[in-house]
């Protein structure tokens, strides 16, 4: 934010010495000279402004995945058919039998009956408004907890495995 403001301060002096310039008549080249300066000082605070703007979009856009996963968690421990809770399933069991990087085709491997697993995996791992909810991330081959609906998980986790 104080980056915006130095350069706000900025842009006010370069247009007032433009303004001064040019109601004296004096150095049209000078003016255009600030008046440029001012321009791309612009520039640099729309994008500063953006870059702010869509941080919070993305907090908001991630708070509110949280709120639908932990919802749907509630349905899925109490829906254990639903291939959303069999996937989370077969992740837990391999996390709590100690395997340290389970990857896409551990998962696969724990549900070979399930042929519309691809599909419903992918919907696990994105952000939209349509999905079954960002419970997953994967970073190359690794699968992992998505970071802000852990706790939510590992209720669910308690409720199923009766730890």
């Amino acid at each position: 934010m104080e980056n915006i403001e130095s350069k706000i301060l900025q842009l006010r002096e370069n247009l007032e010495t433009a303004a001064f310039l040019v109601s004296k008549g004096e150095s049209e080249k000078e003016a255009h000279s600030q008046i440029v300066q001012s321009l791309v000082g612009l520039s640099e605070i729309e994008a500063l402004f953006l870059a702010s703007t869509s941080v919070v979009d993305a907090n908001k856009s991630d708070s509110k995945e949280v709120n639908k996963v932990n919802r749907r968690l509630k349905l899925w421990a109490s829906r254990q058919n639903q291939i959303n809770s069999k996937i989370l399933n077969a992740f837990l069991k391999l996390e709590r039998s100690g395997v340290s990087s389970i990857t896409e085709s551990d998962l696969k491997k724990q549900l070979p009956e399930e042929a519309s697993f691809d599909s419903n995996f992918l919907q696990m791992k994105i952000i939209a408004d349509r999905n079954h909810g960002k419970v997953f991330e994967q970073s190359g081959e690794k699968i992992s907890i998505w970071k802000p609906v852990i706790t939510g998980v590992r209720e669910y986790e308690k409720k199923i495995f009766d730890i």
